[in-house]
């Protein structure tokens, strides 16, 4: 049995929310259509040329990367370009491709925090603030006889968590109204006749990137033809994402042993160490991918190290003459590990689905 892309796409986006990416971000959709029956799907952080042939030899219908095949401008695709040679193949060989880019990288479980994880470090925190996404509460107005139906619906997807309570509501007795007119098929009552109908006036908290999840599924699960709902924005903090992740080691280790547990865990060949630390290490942060260098006074303050990839020269001499310790283990390494997640995370939710990891992509650079 085959799944449609669009299932697999509000799944991923569930996960990752769209709204959590920078503003120079290109997640999402790259190539395909959504109404696409998917059987076969390949992880990989980059779609290189390499990954591209690996997916036509084993039928794949669906590329997941971390990184976007596009991310700036293209003006033309042409087949003796590498990059236009690349989107030429996939969509000769019908082949889908889906980024989840910055977005993964912040959302819960997402590449920062699984980077963490992977290094053996608990009590996680936001490096840096991010984006604080907004709450809305919503409204309807249901039948008693299904109030039970629809709040549970909304709940599953996503309504009523208010820190760490779930399925969080407040319900009231009322009666609503209304007249069915010609053209309608009323659930209750009778064309051209007002009627009285004994409701329940249902609010539930909705974060911003579950909005149009709970709606939806709102609308499935009333019995009405005609839902009336309410939704207003709300002035108060919802669900705060930050850049990178700051946590503990279970026991301090000295700077040696830390680097020998990065190159392990990360399986990285070798590592780049600015400054030193000549005490031991316990507080750990970590920023997948390329650093950001606005980052660099909240680390100082925050760990007694950094593990993260791609520091720039003079990003360098400013993080040692801070006095600060930063294990540069390279951009490919500080993310590779979230593709055997994501397999893993796709599998489970989909069980109809072949899903494997790309067996053809490693590190660019080479260690002599």
């Amino acid at each position: 049995m085959s799944v449609k892309l669009s299932e697999i796409i509000k799944y991923i986006e569930n996960i990752a929310p769209k709204s959590l990416a920078e503003d120079y971000d290109n997640s999402g959709l790259i190539i395909g259509r959504k109404e696409k029956d998917i059987k076969r799907v390949m992880v990989c952080l980059d779609v290189t040329s390499k990954v591209v042939e690996e997916a036509v030899e084993k039928n794949t219908d669906l590329i997941v990367s971390h990184h976007p095949l596009i991310f700036k401008g293209l003006k033309r695709i042409n087949y003796d370009d590498v990059k236009g040679r690349i989107i030429y193949n996939l969509i000769r060989n019908d082949i889908a491709v889906y980024s989840a880019h910055t977005n993964l990288d912040v959302a819960d479980g997402g590449v920062n925090e699984h980077l963490a994880e992977v290094l053996g470090l608990s009590e996680l925190e936001n490096l840096k603030r991010h984006r604080t996404l907004k709450l809305y509460k919503v409204v309807v107005f249901v039948p008693e006889e299904n109030i039970d139906n629809v709040r549970d619906a909304m709940s599953r997807a996503g309504a009523g968590w208010i820190g760490n309570y779930s399925d969080c509501s407040f319900m009231i007795k009322g009666t609503g109204t209304f007249r069915p007119l010609e053209g309608t098929n009323p659930y209750i009552g009778s064309k051209g006749k007002l009627e009285f109908v004994d409701e329940i006036r249902l609010e539930t908290v909705v974060p911003q990137e579950k909005l149009h999840a709970v709606i939806d599924e709102m609308i499935k699960s009333h019995p009405y033809e005609e839902v009336a709902y309410d939704v207003y924005p709300l002035n108060m903090e919802g669900k705060v994402y930050g850049l990178g992740k700051v946590g503990v080691l279970k026991t301090p280790v000295t700077l040696d042993d830390f680097i020998a547990t990065v190159k392990e865990k990360l399986n990285a060949k070798s590592v780049r160490v600015i400054g030193s630390a000549d005490k031991k290490i316990e507080k750990v942060a970590v920023f997948c991918g390329s650093f950001d260098e606005s980052c660099i006074k909240d680390v100082l303050s925050k760990a007694d190290i950094l593990v993260t990839g791609d520091v720039k020269y003079h990003t360098a001499v400013e993080i040692a003459e801070m006095g600060m310790c930063v294990i540069d283990a390279g951009h490919f390494n500080t993310e590779r590990i979230i593709v055997p997640k994501l397999v893993n995370i796709l599998s489970d939710k989909f069980k109809n689905l072949d899903v494997f990891s790309n067996s053809v992509e490693e590190e660019p650079f080479i260690t002599y």
